[in-house]
C-alpha cells in the first residue's frame, strides 16, 4: 500500500513540477501562457492517474487531487473539465449523490475560497463511505499540495536570488560608468584649467579634448548595452599607443611637479588589440600612480620585449600594503576615500580580453605594475 501511495504522489506531481521548472527558466512566457501550461499539467496529472489506476477503481478518489489544484489556482474552466471526467468514471449507482457533492464543491469555490483544501477534504470524507480510502486520499492530497508549495517556494527563492544578481550587475555597471567617465572628464578639466585662448600653443589641447569626449561617448555606448566590455581588436603599433598616452599626461604631470621618466623606441612593435581600451587601461594605471604620490614624485614608464610585450609602470608613491595587495584585484575593494574599487578590476577585464595579464609588485618606495600582452607576429609575406 505504501508503494502505491508513493507511486501516485509521483505521477501526480511529475507534470506539475515539469511545468513549474519550464515556466521558471523560460524568459518569454506571458501570464496567459503560464495559466494554459498549468491547465495542461493538471489534465496530464489526471490522465496519468486514469492510466495507472484504471484497474483499481477504489482509488478513483485520487482523481479529485487535480481538481483541488484547479480550485486553489482558480482555474475555473479546467476544473469543470476535470469534474466531468471524474463523474464519467464513477461506475456506482450513486451518480446523483456525486453530482450533489461536486455542486457543493463549486459553491464553496465560488462563495468561500478560504481554506478550500480543508473544506474540500472534509466534504469528501463525508461523502466517501470507505474510511481507509478516505484516509489515504487525505494523506496524499496534503502531501502533494505540501510538496508542490515547497517547490514553488524554492523556485521563488531562486528567482529572488536571480533578481539580486541582476541588481548587483546593474549596480556594478553603474559604478563602472561613474569611475571610467570620471577619468576623461578629469583630463578635460585639467586641460581646460590650463587653456589660454591667447596662447596659440594651447590650440593642440582642443584635439585632446575632442579625443577625451569621444572616449566618454564610447563608454556610454558600451555601458548602456549592459553587457561585458566589447573589444574590437586590430593590428596596432604599441609604441604609438604609449606615445599617445605620454602626450596626454605630460602637461598634467608638469603642473603637479611630477617627473615623468619614459623609454620609448621608434621601433615598430605590433600587437592585436583595441586601441581605445588599452589607452583606457594605461590612463587608469598612470592616474593611480599620480594619486599615490605626495611630493617629489617620479613615474617611470618602460617596456620589455621577449616572447610577450611587457609595459612596466613604476612610481615612488605611498605604495600598496601587503594586505591590500591580495585584495586589490577584487571588485569594489579600494583604499581611496572616494574610490569605487572598480578601476583595477575593469582594467584586468580589458587586459584578460586581450589574452594578457596585470601584476602588482610593492617596491621599497612605491609600486610597480607590469602589463603583459602577446605580440602579434608578422610573416615573411606580410601580416598573418
Amino acid at each position: 500500500m505504501l508503494y502505491l501511495v508513493l507511486f501516485n504522489v509521483i505521477i501526480l506531481l511529475f507534470p506539475l513540477i515539469i511545468n513549474l521548472f519550464y515556466c521558471t527558466y523560460s524568459n518569454n512566457i506571458s501570464k496567459e501562457q503560464n495559466k494554459l501550461y498549468l491547465d495542461i499539467s493538471l489534465l496530464s496529472s489526471l490522465y496519468l492517474l486514469l492510466i495507472f489506476n484504471k484497474e483499481n477503481t477504489s482509488l478513483i478518489i485520487l482523481f479529485n487531487i487535480p481538481l483541488i489544484f484547479a480550485f486553489i489556482k482558480k482555474r475555473t474552466f479546467v476544473s469543470i473539465i476535470i469534474t466531468f471526467i471524474i463523474l464519467f468514471n464513477y461506475v456506482d449507482n450513486n451518480i446523483i449523490i456525486h453530482i450533489i457533492e461536486y455542486l457543493i464543491y463549486y459553491l464553496i469555490y465560488i462563495f468561500y475560497q478560504k481554506n478550500i483544501l480543508n473544506l474540500f477534504l472534509c466534504i469528501k470524507f463525508v461523502f466517501n463511505f470507505d474510511i481507509l480510502t478516505s484516509i489515504i486520499f487525505v494523506f496524499i492530497a496534503y502531501l502533494v499540495v505540501f510538496l508542490y508549495k515547497k517547490g514553488e517556494d524554492i523556485i521563488k527563492l531562486h528567482m529572488n536570488i536571480k533578481e539580486l544578481e541582476q541588481e548587483k550587475q546593474l549596480r556594478t555597471s553603474l559604478f563602472k560608468i561613474t569611475h571610467e567617465i570620471k577619468n576623461p572628464i578629469a583630463v578635460c578639466k585639467s586641460y581646460l584649467d590650463m587653456f589660454d585662448i591667447n596662447n596659440k600653443n594651447h590650440e593642440k589641447y582642443i584635439e585632446i579634448l575632442k579625443e577625451e569626449m569621444n572616449k566618454i561617448l564610447l563608454l556610454l555606448q558600451d555601458f548602456l548595452a549592459m553587457n561585458k566590455i566589447k573589444i574590437q581588436k586590430e593590428i596596432l603599433d604599441i609604441n604609438f599607443l604609449l606615445e599617445d598616452v605620454i602626450t596626454q599626461f605630460e602637461p598634467v604631470l608638469k603642473e603637479k611637479n611630477i617627473k615623468f621618466d619614459y623609454e620609448i623606441d621608434e621601433e615598430e612593435i605590433f600587437i592585436e588589440g583595441d586601441y581605445n581600451r588599452l589607452n583606457q587601461v594605461l590612463i587608469n594605471m598612470i592616474k593611480n600612480s599620480i594619486e599615490a604620490i605626495e611630493k617629489n614624485g617620479i613615474i617611470k614608464l618602460r617596456y620589455e620585449v621577449g616572447d610577450s610585450f611587457k609595459i612596466i609602470i613604476e612610481d615612488n608613491g605611498s605604495g600598496i600594503a601587503p594586505e591590500d595587495l591580495e585584495k586589490i584585484k577584487e571588485p569594489f575593494y579600494t583604499t581611496k576615500k572616494n574610490g569605487t574599487g572598480l578601476g583595477v578590476s575593469l582594467s584586468i577585464e580589458i587586459i584578460n580580453a586581450h589574452n594578457g595579464s596585470i601584476e602588482y609588485f610593492p617596491l621599497k618606495k612605491g609600486t610597480k605594475v607590469v602589463i603583459e600582452l602577446p605580440i602579434y607576429k608578422l610573416s615573411s609575406f606580410g601580416i598573418d
